[in-house]
C-alpha cells in the first residue's frame, strides 16, 4: 500500500474526491462519471464491497488516499500512454541545417514542410488568424512529433498557433495557494491529437493549443496542485 493522490475509479485522473455513496470505496472526479462507472459494472463490485465491511474500512482509511498500487481504471476508452523525451530546440536547428530534406523518424519530409509553409505564408499575407497558423507550422516543423514544449522562465512565452484567441494578463488569475503571479510554463501542441487517435469529426475532441501557467515562485505544497491552463481554439471560442 502506498499513499497517493486519489485517483477516479472511471477515469484515473488525481481528482477522485467523491465517493460512491453505497460502498464508501470507489472514488469519482465527477457524477457522470459515477453514472458510467455504475452502468458498466460497479452495481455488482458495490454490492461485494459493502458485503466486506472489513475492505471497506480499510481501503477509506486515511481520508480514502491510500490505494493500491496496481489500480486499474474501468473506462475502456482511455487514450494509450506514450514516453515522452525531453529536447532541446537548439538540437533541431543544428541538424536541419544540415539534413538531405528528410527525416526519417518525421511524419512528413523536410522539402514537403518548407514548400508548404511558404506557399502558406505568401497566400495568407492578409489573414492574421492564418499566417499565425503558417508561422507556428514553420517552427514545429523542426521536430514535427513534438507534443509539449516546456519553458520555465519568467520571460518565456507560449508559441501561439492563432492570433486570436489569447489571454490578456487579466485573464491570468493569481495563485490559489500563495496569491502570487502565474507565468507560462508549458504547453500542449495539436500534434497531441494525432496519437491519440482522434477522429478529425465535427464533435471531435480539438483544440490549437493549451498553455498552463503556474506559479512563479514555486509556492510549496501538499501533493498534487491545481495550476491554470487555457485552452485556445481554431475557431472565435476559447476558455480557461
Amino acid at each position: 500500500m502506498h499513499v497517493l493522490a486519489p485517483l477516479c475509479n472511471w477515469c484515473g485522473t488525481w481528482k477522485g474526491d467523491k465517493f460512491c455513496s453505497s460502498c464508501k470505496v470507489a472514488r469519482y472526479c465527477s457524477q457522470k462519471h459515477q453514472v458510467m462507472h455504475w452502468r458498466s459494472g460497479h452495481k455488482l463490485e458495490c454490492q461485494r464491497l459493502r458485503l466486506s465491511p472489513q475492505l471497506s474500512e480499510s481501503d477509506a482509511c486515511d481520508g480514502g488516499i491510500a490505494q493500491i498500487e496496481t489500480q486499474k481504471v474501468a473506462s475502456k476508452s482511455l487514450w494509450p500512454e506514450y514516453e515522452m523525451k525531453n529536447e532541446h530546440e537548439s538540437e533541431y536547428n543544428t541538424e536541419m541545417s544540415g539534413d538531405e530534406g528528410h527525416n526519417n523518424n518525421s511524419l512528413v519530409s523536410r522539402n514537403r514542410i518548407d514548400d508548404s509553409m511558404k506557399s502558406l505564408l505568401d497566400n495568407f499575407e492578409g489573414d492574421g488568424d492564418k499566417k499565425s497558423w503558417a508561422s507556428f507550422q514553420e517552427r514545429i516543423a523542426k521536430a514535427s512529433e513534438q507534443v509539449l514544449r516546456y519553458c520555465r522562465s519568467a520571460t518565456s512565452k507560449p508559441l501561439w498557433p492563432m492570433l486570436g484567441g489569447r489571454p490578456s494578463k487579466a485573464d491570468i488569475p493569481r495563485c490559489s495557494y500563495c496569491g502570487g503571479d502565474l507565468c507560462f510554463e508549458f504547453q500542449i501542441l495539436p500534434q497531441l491529437l494525432y496519437y491519440f487517435g482522434v477522429k478529425n469529426d465535427a464533435d471531435s475532441l480539438d483544440w490549437a493549443t493549451i498553455t498552463v501557467y503556474t506559479c512563479e515562485a514555486s509556492c510549496e505544497g501538499v501533493g498534487y496542485k491545481e495550476e491554470f491552463a487555457w485552452v485556445q481554439l481554431s475557431t472565435s471560442t476559447n476558455f480557461p
